[in-house]
């Protein structure tokens, strides 16, 4: 029988001589690896429309087990993402991010969406003859604090995640075991836990409180790079937590 997804190729794996497995996320299955047959050889028509970080439709024939990939329809390569160094390196890590996080085969067509947006907000940025690196770091961090959110792990940013009670200015710190934002009273009771600043806590705040192509309004100023690389360090250590 055969299936058609319209799909987002994340990875890719080299298996034998000249066949790959695919790693996609699907509107209509979520995550699923398929199998192209010959897709290295040189003349190989497959291959060039299942990139990474590319959104095409995919023709899959699938009885038991893993399915063989039959045709391609390209959708959009995001061409000027993957001419952007930086752009690249961000959606990269994303794509890795993703990965751990997604369970098999199960549908999400709101994370499907969110993923996609991501992508087509990077690739317009990317494609600026001015362009605001800084839009980068604030689209990719915005995506994976979205993404847990859709997933069930929604960071607690409005009040204490343990106490529930009120945040008081300078004195707030992230632990992820908590799922958020603690108290400094809450906090002394914490061993792993990280120092979040007053702009940190209203990042997330706004984030979580509005629609991922309502981002690129954040403005950031340079001299706030310490703040973006804190959430970054916060980042990852959620998704570290959650995936452990």
């Amino acid at each position: 029988m055969e299936y058609k997804y319209n799909a987002i190729v994340l990875n890719k794996i080299d298996t034998g001589e000249t066949d790959r497995v695919y790693v996609v996320y699907t509107r209509e299955a979520g995550r699923i690896l398929a199998r192209a047959i010959g897709v290295k050889k040189p003349n190989a028509k497959l291959a060039g429309n299942l990139e990474s970080i590319t959104q095409c439709e995919i023709f899959l024939a699938k009885g038991k087990g893993r399915g063989n990939i039959t045709g391609v329809i390209p959708m959009e390569n995001f061409l000027a993402i993957k001419e952007n160094i930086f752009a690249l390196e961000k959606v990269f890590g994303v794509m890795k991010i993703f990965n751990r996080l997604m369970t098999q085969e199960e549908k999400d067509e709101k994370t499907f969406q969110l993923l996609l947006e991501y992508l087509l907000m990077m690739n317009d940025e990317a494609g600026k003859a001015e362009k605001d690196i800084l839009k980068f770091d604030i689209y990719t961090l915005g995506f994976i604090f979205k993404l847990l959110q859709n997933l069930g792990y929604k960071q607690e940013a409005k009040k204490c995640a343990v106490c529930a009670g009120k945040l008081i200015s300078g004195e707030n710190y992230f632990s992820a075991e908590r799922g958020g934002i603690i108290c400094s009273n809450c906090a002394k009771q914490e061993t792993k836990k990280i120092r979040i600043n007053d702009e940190g806590v209203k990042f997330i705040r706004i984030v979580l409180e509005n629609k991922m192509e309502n981002l690129g309004k954040i403005k950031l100023e340079k001299k706030n790079l310490n703040n973006l690389n804190n959430l970054k360090i916060i980042v990852r250590e959620a998704v570290r937590w959650i995936t452990n």
